[in-house]
């Protein structure tokens, strides 16, 4: 009988220990790169662009190869700042998504593309056009399962196989080096009133032209996706779901008006309402000017049309089939985890600190014991003081804009109007809550000290 007591109390022991909420402070550990594969992903971007550059034709041929030497350059500063995210795990699960999708379509094996995901803190998914797609991790996170992600893939894969992106820069490069535009242009110059306005009518005119053959590329890029979805094993219905997330992607579940009161007050230093007093327009746009402008510079047509038009090629097909997972979907929701994390690390080492604060509060609310947010918190204040004091707070922060997330905003607001000293006690009082369970973490210790000295320099100021 003392022998079962025992194995009982083992067992509940052990129960106790991995069913704790202790346990649901998840450790980040930031991604390692495979270095060497993406050295030979950069050394195959510029092997491309050298193929491309002399497969140009045409009178306007030194036009458009700037456009491509322009792209090569920005392909590379994303190697430069270590914005590619190429770790064996998440590569191969990309790859095995990209694979099924290609396997099953034969047509798309000669576009041999590369695709990795990227750190961007940005929901979005592109295709470059010389073979370059890349896969925004704060997108990943915010789809819900493999089949949802493989409708993103199948799209920009269509871009790519329409040859979107290049047409696009022909197209463009043609229409400005054309004979009827450059007369237009020499007509305007010699005006000798209104000349602004008459070019603003004229690259607006051209804007928008652009701007609807971008909508005709989205819509050719999702149904010829869907039909690439079709012969692979993934569930086709979950492309209708994907694009109900993209549509309200952009819809904010967290108040940061109430949130930062909750998060940022103290007994010992309570939170003043002006940190967060709303203005009543930003450099005079009102939210109708800013409402309409949004929706007429929208590249992407509305999703709920993209959805009826889907559901309309959907409905004569006969019964959805297919998995939401092909692969594992425990590594999705570790993916999902991992890349939540790296994404606020990324956006802290590119010194881009109010986007870090701001990221790291929203995942903070879904892991509230979490060492690494908080310690990420702490030193979002320990820059902020070191700026401002300084007087380069700018470096670090974003301004406030009426283009900007209404949340986001509220904590540029907020961070805009703190003095010195009123940094240094929100950092200290904030982490200070944390000081005894944490204590034994080195990475918190360090921010907490520099929090510390920070405070005592202020403390006696009025």
């Amino acid at each position: 009988m003392s022998n079962f007591r025992s194995i009982l109390i083992t067992t509940l022991l052990l129960l106790l220990h991995y069913y704790s909420p202790a346990q649901a402070a998840w450790l980040y550990t930031p991604v390692k790169d495979d270095d060497g594969k993406l050295k030979t992903l950069q050394a195959e971007i510029r092997k491309q662009y050298e193929k491309d550059s002399v497969s140009i034709t045409g009178e306007n041929k030194k036009y458009i190869l700037e456009i491509y030497r322009d792209r090569l350059k920005g392909l590379n500063e994303l190697f430069e700042t270590k914005e590619p995210l190429y770790s064996p795990e998440a590569a191969a699960y990309l790859a095995g998504i990209t694979n099924e999708i290609i396997n099953k379509n034969p047509e798309l094996k000669t576009l041999a593309p590369r695709v990795f995901f990227s750190r961007a803190w940005w929901p979005n998914a592109y295709s470059t056009g010389e073979g370059t797609i890349v896969f925004n991790i704060d997108l990943f996170t915010r789809l819900q399962n493999e089949s949802q992600v493989a409708f993103v893939l199948c799209h920009e894969l269509a871009h790519l196989y329409l040859n979107h992106s290049n047409k696009k820069i022909t197209r463009y490069i043609n229409t400005i080096y054309s004979e009827e535009y450059q007369q237009k242009l020499k007509e305007i110059k010699k005006k000798q009133y209104d000349k602004k306005e008459e070019l603003d009518k004229l690259e607006m005119g051209f804007a928008f032209k652009s701007l609807r053959h971008s909508r005709e590329f989205e819509t050719e890029a999702d149904s010829i996706g869907l039909r690439f979805m079709k012969n692979t094993n993934y569930n086709c219905k979950e492309s209708l779901t994907c694009l109900g997330i993209l549509d309200e992607i952009d819809e904010e579940k967290m108040d940061y008006s109430k949130q930062l009161p909750k998060l940022f007050s103290f007994s010992g230093y309570p939170f003043k309402t002006r940190w967060i007093e709303k203005e009543a327009a930003f450099f005079g746009v009102t939210a109708a000017v800013k409402d309409k402008l949004e929706d007429s510079l929208k590249t992407h047509p509305d999703c709920k049309e993209r959805i009826k038009s889907l559901e309309s090629i959907l409905q004569r097909d006969s019964a959805a089939k297919g998995l939401p997972f092909v692969q594992s979907p425990e590594q999705f929701t570790q993916l999902q985890q991992l890349f939540a994390f790296e994404g606020i690390n990324f956006c802290f080492q590119s010194k881009k600190v109010s986007r870090t604060l701001f990221n790291a509060i929203k995942l903070l609310e879904q892991n509230p014991q979490n060492v690494y947010l908080v310690t990420t918190i702490g030193n979002c204040f320990n820059q902020f003081f070191e700026k401002q004091k300084n007087h380069r707070l700018n470096n670090i922060t974003d301004n406030p804009s009426p283009f900007r997330e209404k949340n986001y905003n509220t904590l540029l607001e907020f961070v805009s109007r703190l003095s010195l000293k009123d940094i240094s006690h929100i950092g200290y009082h904030f982490m200070n809550q944390y000081s005894t369970a944490f204590s034994t973490d080195a990475a918190f210790s360090k921010a907490f000290q520099q929090i510390e000295k920070n405070y005592t320099e202020t403390k006696s100021s009025n």
